[in-house]
Parts: C-alpha cells; sequence; structure tokens
C-alpha cells in the first residue's frame, strides 16, 4: 500500500496532473464550495448532478452529515447495490467507471471533535480504473445460479492516512461498497471477494485564495466529461435503480479571491453553513503544491 504526502510528491511534476491522482482528500464542506456545478444544497438536501460521463459517483447510504447537521443525498449511488442480469452488470459497471468515486469518512481529530471528509477516487488513472475493472470482470466466468458478492473497500489505506497525521477515522464502513451479483433467488454457491483499493492520497487542503484555485481548477478537470458508452444505462433509466435518498463557474487564479459568474438565484439555493476553512489546518499545516502550472 502507498500512501504519499503532499510534501513528498512535489518534486514529481508528473504526479501533479489531474489524470495522475489517484486518490484525494478534502473535507467535504470545501468540496460542495469549489464543486457548486456538480452539487446543489437546498436546505438539509444535497443533490448530485446527474450527467453522463461527468461529476461524480457519490458512494453512501442516503445520508450524511456536515456541521453537526444532517443532510440528505439525492442522486447517490447505495452503498450496496444487488444486479440480477449481466447486461444490468455490465451498465453497471460502465457507469461506475464513467465518473469520480466519492466516499464519506468520518474522521476524529480531537476528543468528542470530528470532521467529515470527502474521498475521491480516480476512475481515469489507469491503475485505479484497472484494480476496479479486474474485479468486477469475476462475474462473467459465473455459472448460472451462482452468486457474487464484491467490496470495494478504503478502509486500509484511508485509515493509514490520517493515522499519520495523528487522526482516525470512525464509522469506517461509509469506505465500504458492495456489488452484489444473482441471477436468480434460487441460487447455489456465493463466491465472495474484498478489494482494497490502494493508491496515492493526496492531501487537497489549501491556505491562499491562489491554492483555493489551484484545487478547484484541478477538480474541475478530473470531473470534466470522460468520453465512455454509458449512453444506454442513462437514457434506459439505469442509474435511478441504484440511487439512494429521494427525490460552469468560470475561475481566475490570480493575487485575488476566485472569481465566479452565477445568477442571484442559483446563489441563494447553494447557501453553505458558515465554514472557517482555516480552522481545518490545524491538523494540516503543509501548503498544496502547485497543480497547474
Amino acid at each position: 500500500m502507498s500512501v504519499a504526502c503532499p510534501w513528498s510528491s512535489v518534486t514529481d511534476s508528473s504526479a501533479t496532473r489531474p489524470s495522475a491522482v489517484q486518490i484525494a482528500v478534502l473535507p467535504i464542506e470545501w468540496l460542495l464550495i469549489l464543486q457548486k456545478s456538480q452539487f446543489h444544497l437546498a436546505g438539509k438536501t444535497i443533490e448530485v448532478r446527474n450527467e453522463a460521463g461527468a461529476g461524480y459517483n457519490v458512494i453512501s447510504n442516503g445520508q450524511v452529515r456536515m456541521d453537526g447537521q444532517q443532510y440528505n443525498l439525492v442522486n447517490c449511488i447505495q452503498s450496496k447495490v444487488t444486479l440480477t442480469s449481466q447486461k444490468e452488470y455490465k451498465d453497471f459497471q460502465k457507469l461506475l467507471l464513467s465518473k469520480l468515486m466519492v466516499f464519506f469518512a468520518t474522521v476524529k481529530v480531537t476528543e468528542g471533535s470530528t470532521k467529515v471528509y470527502a474521498v475521491i477516487v480516480n476512475t481515469r488513472h489507469p491503475r485505479m480504473r484497472q484494480e476496479i475493472e479486474d474485479n468486477m470482470k469475476d462475474v462473467t466466468a459465473l455459472e448460472m445460479g451462482a452468486k457474487y458478492v464484491l467490496q470495494l473497500t478504503l478502509q486500509k489505506s484511508v485509515q493509514s492516512y490520517f493515522s499519520l497525521k495523528d487522526l482516525s477515522v470512525i464509522h469506517d464502513r461509509s469506505l465500504v461498497f458492495t456489488c452484489e451479483y444473482k441471477s436468480s433467488d434460487d441460487f447455489h454457491g456465493c463466491t465472495t471477494k474484498t478489494k482494497e483499493l490502494n493508491g496515492n492520497i493526496l492531501d487537497l487542503s489549501y491556505v491562499t485564495e491562489d491554492e483555493k484555485c489551484e484545487v478547484k481548477k484541478l477538480l474541475d478537470k478530473m470531473s470534466e466529461s470522460i468520453q465512455a458508452n454509458i449512453g444506454s444505462a442513462q437514457s434506459s433509466g439505469v442509474v435511478s435503480s441504484y440511487e439512494a435518498g429521494s427525490s460552469e463557474d468560470k475561475v481566475c487564479c490570480s493575487t485575488q479571491p476566485c472569481a465566479k459568474r452565477s445568477s442571484g438565484k442559483q446563489e441563494s439555493s447553494l447557501q453553505l453553513p458558515a465554514v472557517n476553512e482555516k480552522s481545518y489546518l490545524l491538523q494540516f499545516t503543509q501548503h498544496l503544491p502547485r497543480y497547474i502550472e
């Protein structure tokens, strides 16, 4: 398992390209602030934008805590998905790999104090993509009537990463995704496989406005449209069957705060709880490397 701290990777410029990032972490509030075009916050509901081949596949049970409050997630993929046909399984695999995967981890920062972090798996990175593909394709070799349960987990890698900062992850079941395949209710035999998704983990904490702009540009580039053959899966309503829950900002990177263009109506519907961004940096004092040259 490899865990890279930001300060250990800055000398390798190739590792800071969007396509080279394997796993990234940042506070959930920051993800919503920097990716307003992908996450719509209204009241106690966070709606994940549902666009074919772009944005994020949020893996969740349908709820997440933020700033001490419980929020419902709309258009996320359930933490456990059951599939009943080879076509459905293949369509779901295409869907899963078409966007960045996001898990939410609750991290204990001090006694009685926790923070929720977004853990982003970059499905564009060849290694991460191959690990998921290799483990999902095993189902094609199953006999008729057999059952296959695949668990993709980030528990060990994320826990190890935060332990380097003297922090610990609690409720780490939120870092597990289970995909169950059975061709019928009357199945014989069950194959269960657990795969830990290992990768270099990059902390996207920032201090200055320039660094904030760089993180936003990095996330924008990573989450932009991926040319994938998932049109049939999206148009046929396959996506909705896996959902949990109910129901282009332009940036200037300079010494000035990030400039954004949005209507007054959009701004009013995207009010986040007050966030003291620098308070998160008590445990993360290293500055973010320059991602965008």
